[in-house]
């Protein structure tokens, strides 16, 4: 008897009862309630000894520690290869990392008292504490799935749905040069063009009964979820009316979604709410507080997550078509290795200078705002930049690839700009291929040559640990593996 393809799903909210500290901007915020909840999916498959789990989780980012916690925690379970699990995020920004405050312990380390403390809620749900709540619930999603395997199929199709938009535009100035600016305004008269593309494609994995009823599916966009990034509340932003509207389409079905390459895209088009949002454009661009847009920002992802679900709907004939029950099935480990960017001895002797003078500033009589916290942000970078690079010249991380019938999934754990997986999905022998970014710890944004030569943040060193020289070789790395496949 040939092996048969099983599948397995389960969702579980990791929703906190408590105020919890949010993550995705460089000024701190305290959750003050619940905008709409927050998710972890996974979904188990297996052929013989061959499996693996996906988990999608409502986060920014997860750190390699919170992923190790739960990986001890599932370990156990019989036939299951702890390695075998990956943990993918959507990035959005209403979410929390269920560990420390690490992002704000690291200015307090350098200005000391200058950083003044949070007025933190008694109740703030932190720490180990966050972390045994994140472990469990999403243990538990793990556990559900694997042990609710049952005979199933899968299949793949791509449409296309608006969501993403590059947020990266390009300025011409006097001096004759051009500059990007992340979040510029586009209504300047000195506005020219967008910096990178944007890819509109949708990536569907499909999941099917014996009988052929639709049991869940595996959604990739290549645009992180950011309309409600903001504020300060708890939200899964586009994702939870995606899920619904998908839901509504094709019944009650598991949704599990996939931030595909996207480092320098976001959901909202630059060009069309400039004119309405000039101010809170610029405020937005200083990350030193809390920004409302001229948006209905509820209306913005209702609009997204219908786009998204049509997407699914019209693909879902083509991929009904096409169920394999005894599909190609691989999954592998692969330790990949980069060279980490560089800064040179001038701009490490400047960044110290200016860290230098911080210190002398702030103090616990003059404690340091948000903004100049947004100031000291790129000197630390670079700082910090220096002394990494003369301990190691390269990082390596363990990607992960599946192989399903005539689709590939490749996961990294950048926020990776969205040209490098273009050149992947067009040289890849793979009919369908997922660029997943944010899987498995958090490495920083990995943009372009263009992208550095035109500044601004997501480029700088110091949301960047490598740059374009490594975003070549992951490029080679990726497909050499892919097509390995």
């Amino acid at each position: 008897m040939p092996e048969t393809l099983r599948i397995g799903w389960a969702s579980e909210s990791i929703t906190p009862d408590r105020p919890v500290m949010l993550e995705g901007q460089l000024y701190p915020r305290v959750s003050q309630y619940v905008h709409d909840p927050i998710t972890a999916t996974a979904l188990a498959l297996s052929m013989g000894d061959k499996h693996c789990v996906m988990v999608s989780l409502d986060m920014v980012f997860i750190s390699e520690a919170l992923a190790a916690r739960i990986r001890a925690a599932v370990g156990g379970a019989a036939g299951l290869d702890a390695d075998a699990i990956t943990f993918s995020c959507i990035h959005t920004h209403n979410s929390t990392s269920f560990s420390h405050d690490a992002f704000r312990e690291r200015f307090r380390a350098t200005l000391g008292d200058g950083v003044p403390p949070l007025p933190l809620p008694d109740d703030l749900l932190g720490g180990e504490e966050a972390t045994r709540f994140a472990v469990g619930r999403i243990a538990g999603a793990i556990l559900r799935a694997w042990e609710g395997r049952a005979p199933g199929g899968v299949s793949c199709a791509q449409e296309y749905a608006a969501v993403g938009f590059n947020r990266r535009p390009v300025f011409r100035r006097a001096n004759g040069n051009a500059d990007s600016v992340m979040y510029g305004g586009c209504d300047d008269p000195n506005f020219v063009r967008f910096e990178g593309t944007v890819d509109h494609g949708v990536n569907a994995l499909y999941t099917w009964d014996v009988a052929g009823n639709l049991t869940g599916v595996a959604v990739g966009v290549p645009c992180p979820a950011q309309v409600m990034e903001l504020h300060s509340f708890i939200s899964a932003d586009f994702w939870g009316h995606a899920r619904a509207h998908i839901r509504e389409k094709l019944g009650n079905v598991f949704v599990l979604p996939l931030c595909e390459a996207s480092g320098d895209q976001n959901p909202l088009d630059l060009v069309r709410i400039s004119k309405s949002n000039r101010e809170e454009l610029a405020k937005w661009n200083a990350q030193a507080g809390e920004v409302w847009l001229n948006l209905d920002l509820d209306r913005e992802c209702d609009r997204i997550g219908r786009r998204i679900a049509s997407a699914v709907e019209i693909a879902l004939p083509a991929a009904r078509a096409a169920i394999e029950y005894l599909p190609a099935f691989k999954f592998l480990r692969s330790e990949v290795e980069l060279p980490i960017r560089t800064v040179d001895a001038a701009d490490a002797i400047e960044a110290k200078r200016a860290i230098e003078e911080a210190q002398a500033r702030y103090t616990r009589e003059h404690p340091a705002t948000s903004e100049d916290i947004v100031e000291i942000f790129e000197p630390l970078g670079v700082h910090d930049r220096w002394k990494l690079q003369r301990q190691t010249q390269s990082f390596r991380y363990r990607a992960a690839f599946l192989r399903l019938g005539n689709a590939v999934l490749s996961f990294n754990p950048f926020e990776l700009f969205v040209d490098y997986a273009l050149r992947v999905r067009a040289r890849a022998k793979a009919e369908h291929v997922f660029v997943v970014q944010l899987t498995d710890g958090y490495a920083g944004y990995l943009p372009t040559k263009e992208a550095v030569e035109g500044g601004s943040y997501s480029s700088k060193p110091a949301s960047t640990l490598i740059g374009p020289e490594g975003g070549e070789k992951l490029v080679e790395i990726y497909l050499e593996q892919i097509n390995a496949l």
